[in-house]
């Protein structure tokens, strides 16, 4: 039984969280006063990783990992961007999954490297870029190089960790004075997330630990002392027939529903590469000189 009337504190704020819903086995509280969405009680390390790496072998991750063109089209504008930011070309992709961002990278001229915590999704990156992966997290990387980076993204990633303030001070901490940071994640003021509630496909009990608002994410860049912060909405590259295959494990019901449907539409439109807001919020911040 859930004790709705318990105080949580939020993670990222610390402000008073009141019981939001319950999805699966995960119990969700909401902060009210800028947004964020969090697990009471989160799954542990070990089980998350377990999770994932099953989902690149045979679930929802293996889509991800047969569309390369997609990733690769969502990357270029993001890099475009923080080439405006700055000159550096030392690059560090945090969560670098097989490595997709990694590859675009390295062809607009940055010196890549990637940390990432599933071991089958370095073995399907391609091998010149798998070199440049370090299996674990930020820690795991700092013991092999001592080198400081220019830029660190950290796409779809802060979602997942127990602890986002501390992944931040991590960030902070391997950027070179004047270095920039760039993450997405997913936006909880979203208009779906209000429509549909505990069936918001962004609720994921097994990866999804905390959730942002655009406001909560501009709190926590500043109150960890980065500057110049500019929270957008995201944007990704995707095809209707990709998006609608997402939601099989986010939101069965909505996918059964695509699935009965999709015939209605041409397929050449179910295949055409189109940027969709789905949900999610970009930022860009700067570590003062």
């Amino acid at each position: 039984m859930i004790d709705t009337t318990e105080t949580v504190l939020c993670p990222v704020t610390k402000y008073p969280a009141r019981f939001y819903c319950t999805k699966g086995a995960a119990t969700y509280y909401l902060e009210p006063k800028m947004g964020t969405i969090f697990q009471a009680k989160m799954p542990t390390v070990s089980q998350m990783g377990e999770y994932a790496d099953h989902e690149y072998e045979s679930g929802v991750y293996k889509d991800y990992s047969n569309a390369r063109e997609l990733k690769a089209a969502t990357a270029r504008p993001r890099l475009a961007a923080i080439k405006e930011l700055t000159s550096g070309k030392h690059l560090l992709d945090i969560g670098c999954s097989t490595g997709f961002f990694l590859e675009v990278a390295a062809d607009e001229g940055f010196d890549i490297r990637g940390v990432e915590f599933s071991s089958v999704a370095i073995s399907m990156a391609k091998p010149k870029i798998a070199e440049r992966i370090v299996l674990g997290d930020i820690n795991t990387l700092l013991a092999r190089e001592a080198s400081k980076f220019d830029v660190v993204t950290c796409f779809d990633i802060i979602e997942h960790v127990q602890d986002p303030p501390k992944l931040l001070r991590e960030i902070w901490d391997i950027l070179s004075p004047g270095g920039i940071i760039a993450l997405s994640t997913p936006d909880t003021g979203h208009l779906l997330r209000y429509l549909m509630k505990s069936k918001w496909p962004m609720l994921q009990p097994m990866q999804h630990t905390v959730l942002f608002s655009k406001a909560s994410m501009d709190f926590a860049l500043r109150d960890c002392g980065f500057t110049n912060v500019r929270v957008e909405t995201a944007y990704k590259t995707l095809t209707i027939d990709y998006l609608g295959g997402q939601l099989v494990a986010t939101n069965p019901g909505l996918h059964r529903l695509y699935n009965a449907i999709r015939w209605a539409v041409p397929r050449p439109l179910r295949a055409k590469p189109i940027m969709f807001n789905i949900g999610e919020l970009l930022a860009f911040a700067q570590k003062p000189l």
